[in-house]
């Protein structure tokens, strides 16, 4: 091809990848749906690839993508309310509440259902509505990538632009994460890269012409509107969430007691001041007494001679003052969201994060532990509930892995003999309440210590602390000798019969079933239901989707199915790893995409492969990966076993790649072939969640069937 064609491959494969992230997460934050249900942003895109690559003999029509993207920025921004019963909701951006009927799926903020069966059928119908708006914006992008993917000349060239452009966007939308960008940048380096693009087409209308500028001055107009409305002290988009900044007022006492923290817009912690002298100096409200068993001080009423503290969550600093203020000399504080310690370390009304007793370390709690050798008094479990997906490319929670067997046995090899591990959770169901006892019972073997916490919400928003020991004996006979402890556990207290975590009656978590919110082994509800809408749609949808003249080539959808439950395997366990941070993500997508970039060297090398061998070969590799059990590479140093594990992990994806560009060096239409694989990887998306039935390794088998399937369709020609 042409330098004008490669440069307009190259700028389309960054748009399409750098539009694909930053609308995952955009539509995520403000739209909370699709933080809950897993992929649905992803899988709309590669379905919008897709289907554009079918019809890339069509004419194109970028201003298509523009128009989408203003109604989708209009449906999310535009401050509308829907009165149903005694509430007033937001369609698109309330679509959680709407759908918190699912008793079986945890959605932080639900209101009182009054009509649940409406309220179910509008939250579902909305969160189609904003599925096929964001299927339409990739639409004219598809067309215009699957079009110059049947007119170039050296195929592996171009393929390989497409996966460098690829690279590039998602380095370029992380150092903007990095930067806190808001997402004004975002929409507007995809509004000029869509207008770039359009001075590449040629034959363009006066509708295309005018329709684009227009579009394009209305979107920024609507997304610079939120930002002179919002009463937020500060507003940022760290690296994971969006963070929103109030002044925390006591409007009957007239007491400014701190600040509050929106996260995804619902209230998600607090910066209280519960230092000695803001309680003295407000007797009325406030007591030193009740201070003291607050659940940011009660661990060290536990173990009253500990000097140092390892607190995992630390937030915005509430739990750091709360050690500082018992006088604890070494505190190790890991927070995984650098956004949240920033606005506690500038705004929170003790300064916990100025002290030099602390240590701040910006990392995620399994991945510290895997860092460090040191051993603590105390290590204290914060408020860990999460309100987003750990990638956009798995099913999992950032907290997911926090909560699971694995990560607490890892945690009592961190205590000291004579240490305690507390853990607070406010518990929605019964059965988490239950997961968290079993799962220290059988991690401490002995039975934990289980109390409510709740105070008053001037003291912190509490839930249900536990408490554990090496020696389960050690914490009655502290209980026995602090009379004050005594007393305050005397009417909070609970505990299950251990009954209750045999033959199968709570569920407990391990890494390969890390799914916390989850009360059993099933798909949620929630999760099925919408599962099923999409598949009854494009399935009612499928013959105008395939009548661009060509049929659906199942060899190529095979390969993508397979492929996204593979990436999908090899993040959560690199999550596992190397931790949920967004750095590491980005990292194992960007090694997967490398390895393809491989792949396409070694056909360049050795031109025809026998694909039998290779299929043979990418068969093996899944078997190898499924039989290799993740602690064989925890027992290498950091940078070894960061080798070893992208090596071993990720090489069925470079004999993936092998078979996907010979395969489509050979076929005729290529666009269609790519569209395939596109479709089948939404498929793969949406099989993912088989994984909250059979457990997360076992998916590899799912994958390995897939790859079979291909195989098949390939010698059938």
């Amino acid at each position: 091809m042409s330098y004008k064609k490669n440069a307009e491959l190259f700028l389309v494969s960054l748009i399409m990848l750098f539009a694909e992230v930053a609308l995952i997460r955009w539509v995520s934050t403000e739209s909370r749906i699709f933080a809950y249900v897993n992929n649905l942003v992803l899988l709309s895109c590669f379905l919008g690839i897709g289907i554009g690559c079918y019809y890339s003999h069509r004419r194109m029509r970028l201003s298509f993508s523009l128009l989408a993207l203003l109604i989708l920025v209009l449906l999310i921004d535009l401050p509308f309310q829907l009165n149903i019963g005694n509430q007033s909701l937001h369609p698109f951006r309330d679509i959680p509440l709407m759908l918190s009927g699912f008793a079986d799926s945890l959605i932080w903020g639900e209101p009182n259902i009054t009509s649940p069966y409406l309220m179910t059928i509008l939250g579902m119908s909305a969160t189609l509505i904003l599925f096929f708006v964001i299927l339409f914006i990739f639409i004219p992008l598809g067309q215009i990538f699957g079009r110059l993917l049947n007119e170039s000349d050296h195929l592996i060239a171009t393929y390989s632009i497409n996966v460098g452009a690829s690279i590039l966007g998602i380095w370029c939308f992380a150092y903007l994460s990095f930067l806190y960008a808001a997402p004004i940048i975002w929409f507007a380096l995809i509004i000029a890269g869509i207008l770039l693009l359009h001075f590449f087409q040629s034959g363009n209308s006066r509708f295309e012409r005018y329709s684009l500028p227009v579009a394009s001055i209305f979107l920024i107009l609507i997304l610079i509107f939120p930002l002179k409305t919002d009463k937020a002290l500060k507003t940022i988009w760290s690296p994971y969430q969006k963070l929103q900044l109030y002044e925390l007022m006591d409007e009957k006492a007239d007491i400014n007691r701190g600040f509050y923290l929106d996260v995804n817009g619902i209230v998600y912690m607090s910066l209280l001041d519960l230092s000695n002298e803001f309680i003295d100096k407000h007797p009325d409200y406030y007591s030193r007494e009740l201070r003291n068993l607050s659940h940011y001080d009660i661990p060290y009423l536990f173990k009253d001679s500990a000097t140092n503290v390892l607190i995992l969550g630390c937030g915005a600093g509430n739990d750091v003052a709360g050690a500082l203020r018992h006088g604890i000399n070494c505190i190790d504080a890991v927070e995984i969201d650098p956004g949240i310690y920033e606005l506690g370390r500038d705004y929170h009304p003790e300064k916990p994060y100025s002290n030099p007793k602390v240590n701040i370390i910006i990392d995620d709690a399994r991945s510290f532990f895997k860092k460090s050798n040191r051993k603590y008094d105390v290590i204290s479990f914060g408020l860990l509930d999460a309100h987003t997906l750990s990638s956009s490319h798995n099913n999992t929670r950032i907290d997911n892995y926090v909560y699971t067997e694995e990560s607490l046995r890892e945690a009592r090899e961190r205590l000291k003999e004579d240490g305690i591990l507390t853990l607070i959770f406010e518990a929605k169901f019964p059965w988490m309440e239950k997961r968290i006892y079993g799962l220290l019972w059988k991690v401490f073997g002995g039975e934990p210590l289980a109390f409510q916490t709740k105070l008053s919400h001037n003291y912190g928003w509490g839930g249900i602390m536990y408490v554990a020991s090496l020696n389960p004996n050690t914490l009655s006979k502290i209980v026995d000798s602090e009379p004050v402890l005594k007393a305050y556990l005397a009417n909070r207290q609970f505990s299950y019969p251990e009954s209750e975590f045999q033959n199968g009656g709570i569920r407990l978590t391990t890494d390969d079933w890390p799914y916390f919110y989850i009360e059993k082994a099933g798909i949620p509800g929630m999760h099925l239901c919408l599962m099923i809408l999409l598949g009854i749609l494009f399935l009612g949808a499928r013959k105008i989707i395939l009548t661009a003249g060509h049929k659906l080539d199942y060899h190529f959808f095979f390969l993508g199915a397979a492929f996204l439950l593979l990436e999908f395997q090899n993040i959560s366990k690199s999550s596992l790893l190397f931790g949920s941070t967004w750095l590491a993500n980005g990292f194992i997508i960007s090694a997967i995409l490398l390895l393809i970039l491989m792949a396409n060297l070694f056909v360049v090398r050795f031109g025809s492969v026998n694909s039998r061998l290779i299929y043979i070969l990418l068969i093996s590799s899944l078997v190898l990966a499924l039989i290799i059990p993740l602690d064989f590479f925890n027992a290498f140093e950091y940078w070894k076993k960061s080798i070893l594990a992208s090596l071993m992990l990720n090489l069925p994806v470079f004999f993936a790649g092998v078979i996907f560009i010979t395969s489509l060096k050979r076929i005729g239409n290529r666009s269609v072939a790519f569209g395939s694989n596109l479709l089948g990887a939404a498929a793969g998306g949406i099989m993912e969640s088989i994984s909250y039935i059979i457990g997360i390794k076992l998916v590899l088998l799912v994958v390995t069937i897939f790859y079979l399937f291909s195989w098949y369709y390939e010698r059938r020609g």
